[in-house]
């Protein structure tokens, strides 16, 4: 093996090159949308570093890669909370300003297959630092002396390699690799791992579910339920953040107000009751706690999308996480008011009936014209601008020519009367 000999400061900056490893200590704030830990740091001030160099094989090409543990830490540097992490990309660089949010398998292009995730997740929880009895190690690997810490790692790191490269290529250097624990160490993990059954994914570390919900009617109950990867412990606090903040309260199926200071655990439901208000408004929920155990095999990647290594996590430890979720209500809708029943004015109907004044004795040898209608072209308020007015209007005007033609063919036939009256 080829031994790091420079001071822990030295080892970690040399992480942060090609082929860097990591592992990370982490803790952060979780929200829903990431599925858990955001915002967490790397540890630039990790002392010891554990781990050292592996010699590795790329088809043809060989390289001298660092595998190492590199610590991540949480919001205000909480120390107290540390996470493991290996690397999950041997050929990018660690960039120790960037921040890392938790994911899961499915929602990161993290360019491993399933089965290569599922291998990598067994290796995790039966290698070291997840199983700290190295003894018990050294004897499943069948190592010629017992594997110390930093073997431990390089020789996890390396099957973790062998698994996350998705050409397929990466392996151990055999020829120049001198430490034999660590060789010996990665074939029995690419053996067992290649062969694992049963290996599901790791659960998030804490979300909400919706994690938005919007135009909501005023003063009806929201559902939000608490998912985590902790299934035991009733560890999760349930508050309210934004302006709208105290006019909402955390209720039970029923109605009923819940304390302030309940804990919760991961499947259980929470509503939150929405003001009956005649405005619109929306609220922050947030959930969060200590977590007992983030699982091993969770993702993290850089939170900016700029490029900085992968890293996976290989200890389930105690963590600070949070979630959050919002919901937004609409105000109420006024009815407007009801229209009028008043029918509106309609254009008058001239009468179907023929006038039946009697004309006078001597009328003009010419008829007389109807007078036109006073009525106006424009159709009434109800009628659609289709020619419905006019209608009406030719209609009054067609019944004045009946009734003035009647009136001619009386007056026509008491002419004849007389006239008959006379040469009799």
């Amino acid at each position: 093996m080829q031994n790091s000999t420079s001071t822990s400061g030295r080892r970690l900056a040399a992480a942060m090159f090609l082929g860097a490893t990591s592992a990370a200590m982490v803790a952060g704030a979780a929200h829903a949308d990431g599925g858990g830990i955001t915002g967490a740091r790397v540890d630039t001030h990790t002392d010891p570093v554990v781990g050292g160099t592996v010699n590795m094989s790329h088809g043809t090409a060989q390289t001298v890669a660092h595998a190492q543990l590199i610590g991540l830490l949480p919001d205000k540097n909480d120390a107290e909370h540390e996470l493991w992490t290996y690397c999950i990309q041997e050929t990018v660089k660690l960039d120790t300003d960037e921040t890392y949010d938790e994911k899961d398998w499915g929602s990161q292009k993290i360019g491993i297959s399933q089965p290569n995730l599922e291998a990598i997740k067994w290796i995790l929880n039966n290698s070291y630092p997840q199983q700290t009895d190295l003894t018990k190690l050294s004897s499943a690997a069948s190592t010629p002396t017992a594997l110390n810490p930093d073997e431990a790692v390089e020789g996890t790191q390396a099957a973790i390699w062998h698994f996350s490269d998705a050409s397929g290529k990466t392996t151990i250097d055999k020829t120049n690799e001198d430490d034999k624990n660590v060789v010996k160490l990665y074939d029995y993990l690419v053996d067992m791992a290649g062969h694992a059954t049963g290996v599901t994914p790791p659960k998030a570390a804490l979300g909400i579910s919706p994690t938005s919900v919007s135009s909501v009617p005023a003063g009806s109950k929201q559902a939000f339920k608490l998912l985590s990867s902790d299934t035991k412990n009733a560890f999760i606090s349930v508050a309210f953040t934004g302006p709208d903040k105290d006019a909402v309260k955390l209720v039970d199926a029923n109605g009923k107000a819940i304390p302030a200071d309940t804990k919760f655990k991961s499947g259980d439901t929470v509503y939150v009751q929405l003001p009956n208000t005649a405005s619109k408004g929306g609220v922050t929920l947030t959930a969060s706690g200590i977590i007992g155990g983030i699982e091993a095999g969770r993702i993290f990647v850089d939170h900016d999308g700029k490029p900085s290594q992968n890293l996976i996590l290989a200890q389930a430890l105690n963590a600070p996480v949070s979630a959050k979720a919002t919901v937004n209500w609409t105000a109420p809708v006024v009815p407007s008011s009801s229209p009028s029943t008043s029918p509106s004015s309609q254009p008058s109907t001239p009468s179907s009936s023929p006038s039946t004044s009697t004309p006078s004795s001597a009328p003009s040898s010419t008829p007389s014209t109807p007078a036109p209608s006073t009525t106006s072209s424009a159709p009434g308020p109800n009628l659609a601008h289709t020619g419905a007015g006019n209608t009406v209007e030719l209609a009054g005007g067609a019944l004045a020519l009946v009734a003035v033609g009647g009136g001619l063919v009386l007056y026509t036939r008491r002419n004849k009367k007389q006239d008959t009256g006379t040469h009799s």
